[in-house]
């Protein structure tokens, strides 16, 4: 187990590579350390990197992105496979975002933010991931493509859960801009607001389940999350 805690872990070939552990909660307790990473596409991931989550104490791997996205016949997926607990559950179910999708941000007719709610309300991916954390007593890491909008959504689910204040998991959400190397970008390039992490985006998230659903309890189990399951992975992030 490495006795190091790192909030970004020093992995050679994984991008966007943070611990949830440390970040204060509400009722004055701390999310739990190397229980959950949240990282971008381990598809070029070396045994270095996978040796280091390895000795983290990673045992499962949640990939949440669609199975075309996904090329089953890289090394780094069967070294995956070899060493971990891999699952796939695509949180965008089967639709990719597409140019009609774009032009409507880019139109302002909805906001990035507001098309997260697609991913907050696909139920049966949700219960499925989180019955895979509350399943696996080792450490989990989640990841779509560069991990920050679908990755996003599941970390915002996991520190509502814990009780971190949404001063907090916003903060979580908008350093993957800087990870990513996209603050260097030109702002005046419209296509910029799909790779920046506003602040903004995650805002709307959050306030969207709270003022749909009243808690993220309430949300979870709106989404068919037993009361067991749910228990579990909160004694998991917080505990």
């Amino acid at each position: 187990m490495v006795k190091q805690y790192l909030k970004r872990l020093p992995l050679k070939n994984i991008k966007n590579a943070r611990d949830l552990g440390g970040v204060p909660t509400i009722s004055g307790s701390a999310t739990n350390w190397q229980k959950f990473i949240r990282t971008a596409t381990l598809d070029g991931a070396k045994i270095d990197d996978l040796s280091y989550l390895m000795d983290l104490g990673i045992t499962s791997i949640v990939d949440l992105r669609r199975k075309g996205e996904i090329d089953e016949d890289k090394e780094s997926i069967r070294k995956i496979k070899e060493n971990f607990s891999y699952y796939n559950v695509s949180l965008a179910g089967d639709r990719e975002f597409s140019k009609v999708d774009m032009d409507r941000v880019l139109n302002k007719e909805v906001t990035v933010g507001g098309t997260y709610s697609n991913l907050i309300d696909n139920y049966s991916a949700i219960r499925e991931i989180m019955e895979i954390f509350a399943r696996d007593d080792g450490g989990c890491l989640f990841h779509c493509q560069e991990g920050k909008d679908r990755t996003g959504i599941i970390s915002m689910i996991l520190m509502g859960l814990a009780d971190v204040s949404k001063e907090d998991i916003i903060a979580d959400y908008e350093v993957s801009s800087a990870h990513l190397g996209y603050i260097d970008l030109d702002q005046k390039d419209p296509f910029s607001i799909f790779r920046i992490t506003s602040p903004f985006y995650m805002k709307e998230a959050y306030e969207y389940v709270l003022k749909n659903y009243g808690s993220f309890d309430a949300y979870l189990m709106k989404a068919g999350v037993s009361e067991e399951v749910i228990e579990k992975v909160r004694r998991k992030i917080v505990g």
